[in-house]
């Protein structure tokens, strides 16, 4: 049977209260000598004192848990992202209850409301972005949540974001550094705002070295491997088909690898290949994937620690919007064109 408060106090020969104070850690405020509290907890060490923390938090109103709803923990990227986001809590102590999407939308309706029923003391979420209704109730009412890696320009809600725009710009420029002028775009989901970011990137930067936008470049609007297998077919079939490729997302790739080697095109040979989001498995395929990576650690860290403080001060919106860079990685995937 668990010890409890009384037990303890009874030992040491003072009041339950004192006891919590003590182990709470608000001794300071009350008068408690050093060597009360010394006894106090050397009684508890003794007798194996484990804090109900169920009870806590029922006296408190808090669950000491916190939800995340992402779009596939089997996804590397996001089993990355948890595992960081689990690091960062080693001193804080909270559970988590984890949710996946599917990326479909009505899912993640249906796991924001359990999780709130829950009394989840905050949310961390990748959102499937085809509606944002549900994201506003909980921003009008100061429920303390986080939006990682996509956000809706229209709300100022805590986020933490890449630079998308400037990551896909440098992929796109290097591929044009080695003679690459028609370079296609597999996309992925349209409506993300990681996607539209980089979209933007691969037009600002063909704009930027005088190429035209041919939209027969720009294919796709899914984010599985079947969607990048189809989306790269499309290209593989064009009778000028391009000579490089920026992919969008880290699962899109293994569709379009697998297109291409079907197609017995040479990597990087006959077409050059960048992708989104490095993998720990990219620099190990038979030709190293180029890759733009993502810092997954300083994305949870600072993730966990935008919604601590919200969570301290929920009647607060802080609206902090933190962006982060990618890290362009050049492996083998990615040679220059030829003739260039």
């Amino acid at each position: 049977m668990a010890v409890t408060l009384k037990q303890i106090a009874d030992k040491v020969g003072v009041h339950p209260s004192t006891v919590s104070r003590v182990l709470t850690g608000r001794h300071e405020n009350f008068s408690v000598g050093e060597a009360l509290r010394a006894r106090i907890l050397d009684a508890a060490k003794e007798m194996n004192y484990v804090p109900n923390e169920l009870a806590r938090g029922l006296r408190l109103q808090k669950s000491h848990t916190i939800g995340i709803v992402v779009p596939d923990i089997l996804n590397p990227l996001y089993a990355g992202l948890v595992r960081s986001i689990e690091k960062e809590n080693i001193n804080e102590r909270y559970s988590f209850l984890i949710c996946n999407t599917d990326e479909d939308q009505e899912k993640e309706i249906k796991h924001i409301e359990m999780l709130r029923n829950k009394r989840m003391d905050g949310l961390l979420i990748v959102p499937v972005q085809k509606k944002m209704d549900h994201i506003k109730a909980l921003w009008a009412e100061n429920y303390p949540f986080v939006l990682i890696l996509r956000r809706f320009e229209k709300l100022t809600t805590n986020a933490v974001v890449m630079e998308n725009a400037q990551d896909a710009y440098k992929a796109v420029e290097h591929l044009i550094k080695l003679g690459h002028r028609r370079i296609g775009f597999v996309r992925g989901r349209r409506t993300s705002y990681e996607i539209q970011g980089r979209e933007r990137g691969y037009r600002s930067a063909l704009a930027a070295y005088h190429i035209a936008v041919d939209p027969r470049c720009i294919v796709g609007d899914g984010c599985s491997a079947d969607d990048g297998y189809a989306a790269a077919k499309e290209l593989i079939k064009q009778s000028n088909m391009p000579s490089a490729l920026l992919v969008s997302e880290n699962v899109i790739i293994v569709g379009v690898l697998e297109a291409l080697f079907e197609a017995g095109l040479s990597i990087p040979y006959d077409v050059s290949v960048v992708s989104f989001a490095d993998m720990t498995f990219s620099p190990f395929f038979s030709t190293p994937l180029t890759t733009i990576s993502m810092p997954i650690d300083q994305i949870g860290k600072e993730s966990m620690q935008i919604l601590l403080k919200q969570m301290a001060s929920p009647e607060i919106h802080l609206g902090r919007i933190k962006t982060l860079s990618g890290n362009f990685i050049i492996r083998k995937s990615t040679h220059k064109a030829f003739g260039s």
